[in-house]
């Protein structure tokens, strides 16, 4: 197994333009993340189901971006830099509609807009990240995004707490993400240029040659199951949590304990934590051991906040303990998905693995929504259900681990023999 060096990282100069980029994107994301059920709940006037099933369209939306986005960031005359633009405008139109929200459907057509801007934002930044870094260094750089990613985030979280205070749930607040979109827009115009891999990228493959070769690859379909999972998680901690944890701790605080609990350590543990595991386990090790984590922090919010008097520290504890698990899995899956890919397809292999993304925020809101609006047993009760399921994530990826297979390159070059035309 390579050992990584001691020294600090030596990336290119475009990995870190993409870090800033990156950053101000997640900043957007974390506002309206945040915001949104809060505003819309509480504010609006929104039932938590409604709220969960407008969020829960923006998923379907990524989920129809993804597939486009793969071959569209894998296609020359496109590339990561045009599909990055593309998710730039639609995050930007987004955000103004959200400004304008008031009911469902006007909710569910900026979910729609916004899932569009995020499959194709998420398809591209992977892929590119792919192309400027080595094998050797891949889970260090992603780790590194990752905890600028985090801080983006965090930002846009705090940004939210504060504004939601001060304006009492205005909905201008969702014209300043939009804002940040712009800034994002300008940078990937200005800063970003094409990486060697896309232009070497054969324009003459079939459209779908790609799409058929990720899924003839065991190893990666094995993984999208647990990745869902994964997603699920992600998306009930930064969707549903914030809610919840108004409900029983208090407004003002919520956004500080989430943000420098959760966003903030995940953020600081990140590059710490995948420079060390590296050292002694592959992937799918490391990926068991996020998994169970997440089942403890799960359970500890579960213990923590169902009696009467909600114990503030201990549910620190148990953000500290998820933030661990989320710190864990994204280097590590991002990495994963990275070493499977051939070159040329780089974009439809992230594309595939964002696609859990896609479905774990389709799945995660609605189920949240559902639960905030039952009875009080019933919401407290979601925590030690999902808690239950890291088991089952735990068994896919240990079979994961006993059945890793080549990457998929010889099914790349198998199908390209035998599909000379364009679809």
């Amino acid at each position: 197994m390579h050992q990584p060096t001691l020294r600090f990282p030596q990336f290119s100069s475009q990995i870190w333009i993409q870090a800033v980029g990156r950053s101000l994107y997640l900043c957007g994301y974390g506002l309206i993340e945040f915001c949104s059920p809060i505003i819309f709940v509480n504010y609006v006037g929104l039932s938590a189901t409604t709220v969960g099933i407008g969020t829960s369209t923006y998923a379907l939306a990524a989920l129809v971006s993804n597939f486009l986005g793969g071959p569209l960031a894998d296609f020359a005359k496109v590339g990561r830099k045009g599909t990055l633009l593309l998710a730039a405008l639609l995050a930007i139109l987004a955000s103004g509609i959200f400004a304008l929200t008031h009911n469902l459907l006007t909710l569910i057509v900026a979910n729609l807009l916004y899932g569009l801007s995020t499959g194709f934002y998420w398809t591209a930044v992977g892929a590119a990240a792919t192309d400027l870094t080595t094998s050797e260094e891949r889970h260090n750089a992603f780790a590194m995004l990752g905890l600028v990613e985090s801080a983006g985030e965090g930002i846009g979280v705090l940004a939210g707490g504060v504004l939601i205070n001060q304006t009492r749930g205005d909905l201008s607040i969702f014209l300043i993400a939009g804002l940040v979109f712009l800034f994002f827009l300008v940078l990937v115009w200005i800063a970003i240029t094409k990486t060697q891999q896309e232009q070497d990228n054969p324009d003459n493959l079939p459209i779908m040659t790609g799409w058929v070769t990720a899924f003839r690859d065991k190893p990666l379909r094995i993984f999208v199951l647990v990745n869902v999972l994964f997603t699920i998680y992600v998306a009930l901690v930064s969707v549903t949590m914030p809610l919840y944890l108004t409900n029983f701790i208090s407004e003002e605080s919520v956004a500080s304990l989430f943000s420098w609990w959760y966003i903030g350590l995940g953020a600081i543990l990140q590059p710490p934590l995948a420079y060390f595991l590296i050292l002694f386990m592959n992937a799918s090790r490391a990926l068991m051991v996020s998994m169970l984590i997440w089942g403890l922090g799960f359970l500890g919010i579960w213990l923590f906040t169902g009696v009467t008097t909600a114990y503030t520290s201990l549910i620190i504890l148990s953000l500290a303990v998820l933030a661990i698990a989320n710190a864990i899995y994204k280097p590590f899956a991002a990495t994963f998905i990275a070493e499977l890919a051939p070159k040329s397809l780089r974009g439809v292999y992230t594309a595939l693995g964002s696609q859990c993304w896609a479905i774990g925020y389709f799945v995660g809101p609605l189920l949240g929504g559902w639960a905030l609006d039952q009875v009080q047993n019933v919401t407290h009760d979601l925590w030690i259900s999902v808690a239950v399921s890291t088991i089952f994530g735990i068994i896919i990826l240990q079979f994961l681990h006993q059945n890793i297979a080549p990457p998929a390159t010889a099914l790349l070059t198998d199908m390209e023999e035998k599909s000379p035309t364009v679809l």
